[in-house]
């Protein structure tokens, strides 16, 4: 790998244009500069498209629905060594990137990175416990089934190694894909968890299904992966009106 290699940063957008500007402006104050910032309209219905062309190297489109469509169209696009997920409601650490390129650096046999998350909503004391937990999880997936509890808002992939495995799957339409991309690539090479390489996240999905049936539900999601059940379809969780219905992300500069 170069000293520093160019990173494509993706952002996939589906009317978010209430929370998309924030996310944006915050990606540009990285440390490290050699990086180009893709956002991947989804068909949004809203101002999203105008207010990415303020922020992002390039804006593509996207017409068919759906999270991994615009992934998919992200990464077939990318330049970038290495190809970092991120997310219009999330808020990454100015030295995010520069970690990153690091981490691949000191271990050539590592082929993605991935992160915890904290919610911009929380306080340090809830945040602390979300942190912590995702920790313990995250750990006993990988003890106990070889599942690695990754998130599409602090996910970074070699590109080489994305494409070797076949990069994520237009035709399947399983849901979780990042959980499965994660396991596709630890059979070519480490997957490493960093867990002070911490993303600030929305809980509005928490807040939209109430905390209990949000944590039922991920754990729903997680078993279909972890124990290759495999029944749950990508639009049962993820409808196409879910970002319409998002709420706004909270002023946390």
């Amino acid at each position: 790998m170069k000293k520093e290699p160019l990173i494509s940063i993706i952002v996939p957008v589906f009317n978010e244009e209430e929370v998309l500007e924030k996310t944006l402006k915050n990606i540009r104050k990285q440390t490290y500069s050699n990086y180009e910032l893709i956002v991947v309209d989804n068909g949004s219905t809203d101002n999203s498209a105008n207010i990415a062309k303020k922020y992002a190297d390039r804006v593509l489109i996207e017409k068919k629905k759906g999270w991994i469509n615009a992934m998919i169209k992200g990464f077939e696009n990318s330049k970038g060594e290495i190809v970092v997920n991120c997310e219009a409601d999330s808020l990454y650490p100015v030295d995010y990137l520069e970690r990153i390129v690091s981490i691949f650096s000191k271990n050539r046999k590592i082929v993605a990175i991935y992160g915890p998350f904290k919610f911009i909503e929380n306080g340090k004391i809830s945040n602390f416990f979300v942190w912590i937990g995702y920790i313990i999880f995250d750990f006993l997936s990988k003890v106990l089934t070889k599942t690695y509890v990754t998130g599409g808002a602090n996910f970074a992939i070699l590109k080489d190694a994305y494409i070797k495995v076949g990069g994520y799957n237009p035709n399947c339409k399983l849901a979780s894909p990042d959980f499965r991309m994660a396991k596709k690539l630890s059979k070519i090479g480490k997957v490493k968890f960093i867990p002070s390489l911490i993303v600030l996240t929305s809980n509005r999905r928490f807040k939209e299904l109430g905390t209990i049936k949000a944590l039922v539900k991920g754990a729903i999601l997680w078993a279909d992966v972890a124990f290759n059940i495999n029944k749950i379809k990508y639009n049962s969780y993820h409808p196409e009106n879910y970002y319409q219905n998002k709420g706004d992300m909270k002023k946390n500069e």
